[in-house]
């Protein structure tokens, strides 16, 4: 499936995501603490994958699969599903969603500008997140400037607020090295993210959300080892920009383009354009998917750090059943043994 899909807030998708909403809903179901059935994994070998389904028809998640449903292939080769979490019972791992934003800088291109003044637009999607489900926020620049603004938090208000200081303009503009310091301030900031996720005990799901026009691009090679980093704790990386925002040209060769999106595609994820009005129903697709996920977990047959080619399917009698259905997750994995140095 392509990593991007354009979200218009008044069309036939949208009013199905908002009856879904409304019926299998996330916000009505009956509140089940979270904290009581997650499984928490004391193997720290096993592998879990998240998965994300899509009915063709409608473009939902399909709530009722079960672990006999799924195949895991591990570098071509077929491996036993060792644990089986669903969403749709509330018994995967809880994530933390990071609203990750560059600087209103003078003279950016396809950046935050679009969404200043705006923020407010995403506000009724947060209410439909679980109880327990928290939000952050963080930026880059291309000045060198990147934190973490808002550690994750389950107020529901904080982050907008923390999200609209965080992109009003600023007085630097960009030229001169300023695209190189900001390949280096963003892999920072993913980074910091991920050294979050490793610090929690359990450890959460990082998901990322991009407020960005991505009109980026990053030497593939370096890029590839920030994915490294985010596959080391299976998270996600999900984007919403503007409609607004300007098509990217050619880069030199080597360079990858729209570098959120690639890293989108590389985690299981999706990009989203929307309009004004489509925002929160586009950061609430985002939600549903996470909220509806399965997570299956193996155990690795070798632990060496590196890549492995990562496959999940359904079974013949899944795919007869479920016609046409759509799995989305990451195509490779990395098994690591403990939590890297850099990270702890």
């Amino acid at each position: 499936m392509r990593a991007e899909i354009k979200y218009i807030a008044l069309g036939a998708l949208g009013l199905l995501l908002v009856s879904f909403l409304m019926s299998g809903s996330l916000a009505q179901q009956p509140e089940q603490p979270r904290t009581a059935q997650t499984t928490i994994r004391v193997q720290s070998s096993l592998v879990l994958v998240d998965v994300i389904s899509q009915d063709p028809k409608n473009g939902l998640p399909v709530q009722d699969f079960k672990k006999e449903d799924f195949r895991v292939f591990d570098n071509g080769n077929e491996v036993p599903i060792a644990s089986f979490d669903s969403g749709a019972r509330n018994n995967t791992r809880p994530y933390i969603v990071w609203l990750a934003v560059i600087c209103n800088e003078g003279g950016k291109i396809g950046g935050s500008a679009e969404f200043a003044g705006k923020e407010s637009h995403f506000r009724p999607a947060l209410d439909h997140l679980d109880k327990h489900d928290t939000v952050g926020v963080a930026h880059w620049c291309d000045n060198g400037d990147t934190r973490l603004d808002l550690l994750p938090t389950e107020d529901r208000d904080s982050p907008i607020r923390a999200l609209a200081e965080t992109i009003e303009p600023i007085s630097f503009h960009v030229g001169g090295s300023s695209d190189a310091v900001g390949e280096i301030t963003y892999r920072k900031m993913l980074r910091l993210i991920i050294q979050d996720a490793h610090r929690r005990n359990p450890q959460p799901l990082p998901v990322v959300v991009f407020l960005d026009g991505d009109h980026t691009g990053q030497p593939r090679s370096e890029l590839d080892q920030v994915v490294d980093d985010i596959l080391e704790t299976s998270g996600i990386v999900f984007g919403i920009k503007d409609e607004r925002a300007p098509k990217v040209l050619g880069l030199s060769i080597g360079e990858q383009s729209q570098i959120s999106h690639y890293m989108a595609k590389q985690t299981g994820g999706q990009y989203f354009t929307a309009d004004t009005k489509g925002y929160a129903a586009a950061l609430d697709m985002i939600f549903m998917q996470l909220h509806f996920r399965y997570e299956l977990g193996f155990i690795p047959p070798t632990i060496d750090g590196k890549r492995h080619k990562l496959k999940v399917e359904l079974t013949k009698e899944a795919h007869a059943k479920y016609k046409g259905v759509r799995l989305r997750f990451r195509p490779v994995y990395i098994p690591i043994s403990e939590v890297p140095a850099w990270a702890r």
